[in-house]
């Protein structure tokens, strides 16, 4: 893990239990190898810190904070942990799964993957190293071998797409490790309403007028959920600006079909491929045995829009249709399927925030900041937009 990303989660997590660090540069060379990636070190008063979301921000922040002596309560609006992390288990058979969220861990996202270690979580390759992907251009059909369309596809950063891994068994076994110590901390269906902060503490009240009162609070939720809670005092005039629609969140669905047999391995495809719709196109079942596959359809901005409008029968007949082209046949063979859609989610508003230019420059240095006794964290308040390490690094 680089210095640069572990000092700044300590930075961000020192000064939300505390008002200011207590974390020295001492306190970090006393112990070299830390007993986790953001360990607190250095000493302080114990706090009562509310955390308002059990999304990876949320849980890693909890994490920490109760192992470093704190106490902490997570509030969550939904029924699960996880946030926008969501491994797809039903209606699949043969215990196939399939992620709707977070999935790849690029390999220099070191915070996501050191806690990947620490957890003792297995990772494999992402993308298949064998068989031949499959794309649609223009309305031409070109089958390319793995290591040209690897080696060929743009890519984002420094980073090729053969060295991305994910969690085998799926990516919620993240979270899933954070909350297994934070079983009695996490309380669950219990959308937070109003946040109230004095010279004293703050007072969260959930759903149902229940009242939580702490030292601080932590706010982890999507910016479009952050707009449903209500502050008093009210937050500065950039976050008001962020929460209410200023700031840019990307729609993203998934679209997921099971089919009865891996019928385009009969052509040495590995069931992965792209069309300039423009989509992406996933076979998460390409390193599990068994016979039954599942292919995806990753949609994004404009194309999740349009297909998020149409019922889940139409998901699959708009899928199929286009990846005629790509799996001849393809509709024979469809057993089952599901979908999801992040932009339609009430506690997400969007897979990930997406700002313009323009609105990263006006409102991204205020996102983050601190106002008194409340502190905010999440993707949308770092530089990794749309990755676990970003809500990993902010928490």
């Amino acid at each position: 893990m680089t210095d640069l990303v572990r000092r700044e989660f300590l930075r961000r997590t020192a000064i939300l239990v505390t008002g200011s660090l207590f974390i020295s540069c001492e306190d970090e060379q006393e112990k070299a190898e830390p007993d986790s990636p953001g360990e607190l070190t250095g000493k302080g008063p114990t706090k009562d810190v509310i955390i308002v979301g059990a999304g990876m921000a949320g849980l890693v922040a909890a994490y920490e904070l109760k192992r470093a002596g704190h106490r902490v309560t997570v509030l969550e609006a939904r029924d699960r942990f996880g946030g926008r992390v969501l491994t797809v288990r039903s209606p699949f058979s043969d215990g196939h799964h399939a992620e709707a969220g977070a999935a790849r861990i690029p390999p220099d996202h070191d915070l996501t993957l050191g806690y990947a270690d620490h957890f003792g979580l297995t990772l494999d390759p992402f993308y298949p190293q064998s068989g031949s992907y499959v794309d649609l251009t223009d309305g031409t059909r070109s089958v390319i071998p793995t290591s040209d369309f690897l080696e060929g596809r743009p890519w984002p950063g420094s980073v090729k797409h053969k060295e991305y891994v994910k969690i085998r068994g799926g990516t919620d076994l993240l979270p899933k490790s954070f909350a297994e110590s934070l079983t009695d901390d996490i309380t669950f269906s219990k959308p937070v309403e109003s946040i109230e902060q004095t010279s004293d503490g703050v007072t969260v009240t959930a759903v149902g007028g229940v009242q939580y009162t702490g030292d601080r609070v932590l706010c982890t939720v999507p910016l479009p959920v952050l707009n449903k809670i209500e502050f008093m005092p009210s937050l500065s005039a950039e976050k008001i600006d962020a929460m209410s629609g200023g700031y840019d969140y990307a729609a993203s669905t998934r679209v997921f079909l099971q089919f009865r047999e891996r019928f385009w391995q009969a052509e040495g495809l590995n069931g992965w491929g792209y069309t300039d719709w423009p989509e992406e196109v996933w076979q998460p079942t390409w390193d599990r045995e068994g016979q039954r596959g599942i292919i995806m359809s990753y949609l994004r901005y404009d194309r999740a829009v349009e297909i998020d409008q149409l019922s889940l029968d139409e998901h699959a007949n708009n899928v199929l249709t286009r990846w005629d082209s790509l799996f001849p046949s393809v509709k024979d063979y469809l057993e089952s399927g599901t979908s999801h859609s992040w932009a339609l989610e009430a506690w997400s508003g969007g897979a990930w925030s997406s700002p313009t230019s323009a609105q990263y420059d006006a409102l991204q240095s205020h996102i983050g900041r601190a106002e008194g006794r409340i502190h905010f964290a999440g993707e949308h308040a770092s530089d990794y937009h749309g990755w676990m390490q970003g809500a990993l690094v902010s928490g």
